[in-house]
């Protein structure tokens, strides 16, 4: 099976036929040698963005946690 390279504005476009099953809608490309490497991105879930931590009390678990009870703040933390 071949392609043909086409110029897309100032990139070149390869496209990649129906038959072939993609993984993802983002890729890494390299070159080896003479060959072009192209593997799927991994996408890593924001465990910021997730309902828990947006719940997440800092302060309590200070609170209730003793070997976090003997820290004093160094600087222009709130703790109160």
């Amino acid at each position: 099976m071949t392609v043909k390279l086409r110029k897309v504005g100032n990139s070149n476009t390869l496209t990649v036929p129906a038959d072939i099953r993609v993984a993802g809608d983002e890729y890494t490309v390299k070159n080896v040698g003479t060959t072009i490497v192209f593997t799927p991105v991994e996408k890593h879930e924001n465990i910021f963005a997730s309902q828990e931590w947006q719940k997440y009390d800092y302060q309590k678990d200070i609170e209730s946690d003793p070997a976090l009870q003997s820290v004093k703040p160094v600087g222009r933390e709130g703790l109160d």
